[in-house]
């Protein structure tokens, strides 16, 4: 009878389970995050301006002459949704610094990678933590504010020349949340500290648009705004929404060119970094 030699196979997940195997990972990392109370608390703190939102509709649709000092148009979700970006910084700063660093440190990316997990399986199941916290605090609240202006005010929102406004809320609050979740695992990548991974995520952002500022200071072109993260998102506002923003006054394409390229940077960077097999210098 002959003998046959057998050499190692990996071992591979039920096919039902092959589409998922990124779950574990991304439950099991908001289930830490979501338990510590601070984070909670910075929740709750990013949920503040939709309440600011809503009693503002209240008050336009009960008292329309309030319009001309609170405009409920358009502009109301533009306005609403440039404001969350800067909670969508904190949240991804506070979940995301360490999602990769830490992982780093103690080497249990290896074992991650040991098991029937693939780098896509553990990147997507990384992307996923950030991508909730991110659309909970920038979707979520604006689609909830979108439904209630339309309860509120039917005759005003609910018009074919207002439309575009829920397909606008959706798009932009993708996209703030792809890249800043893009952009928080590289630098988390690059580094074995989740400190500081997040002081350079925040010297990144913050850092950038500082140069920006200076630079529109002294030049006074609107194409500084491709410089910082923060710009360019709004610069996406001020053409979906019709914002007013001389600052912002771009070509949609060249900022979403810019976040294109910044996404893929950012892809490349955990293509690098993200390996079953740790080299030594």
């Amino acid at each position: 009878m002959p003998i046959y030699e057998q050499t190692y196979r990996r071992h591979e997940a039920r096919g039902a389970l092959r589409r998922v195997r990124f779950w574990p990972i991304t439950r099991e990392a908001l289930r830490l995050i979501l338990a510590r109370r601070a984070f909670l608390a910075l929740l709750v703190l990013a949920w503040l301006p939709f309440v600011a939102r809503v009693i503002q509709v209240y008050v336009v649709t009960r008292f329309p002459e309030a319009n001309r000092i609170l405009p409920v148009d358009g502009r109301l979700f533009g306005d609403f949704l440039v404001q969350q970006t800067v909670f969508s910084m904190f949240v991804t700063i506070f979940g995301g610094a360490g999602l990769i660093a830490n992982d780093l440190r103690t080497g249990a990316i290896l074992v991650y990678l040991s098991r029937p997990l693939t780098r896509r399986d553990y990147v997507i199941g990384k992307l996923g933590v950030l991508l909730a916290l991110n659309l909970s605090v920038t979707l979520l609240p604006g689609v909830l504010l979108y439904l209630i202006a339309l309860a509120l005010a039917p005759d005003q929102f609910w018009t074919w020349s207002l439309a575009w406004l829920g397909p606008a809320v959706v798009l932009y609050s993708l996209v703030v949340s792809l890249v800043m979740s893009l952009i928080a695992l590289a630098v988390s990548s690059l580094s074995r500290s989740a400190r500081v991974a997040g002081l350079s995520f925040f010297g990144l952002v913050f850092g950038l648009e500082v140069v920006r500022n200076i630079l529109r200071a002294l030049y006074h072109r609107p194409e500084t705004a491709l410089i910082s993260f923060q710009a360019s998102l709004q610069s996406l506002a001020v053409a979906l929404f019709g914002l007013t923003n001389r600052a912002f006054t771009l070509p949609w394409t060249l900022p979403a060119a810019m976040l294109a390229a910044v996404a893929v940077g950012c892809l490349l960077v955990l293509r690098a970094r993200v390996r079953a097999v740790e080299i030594v210098q």
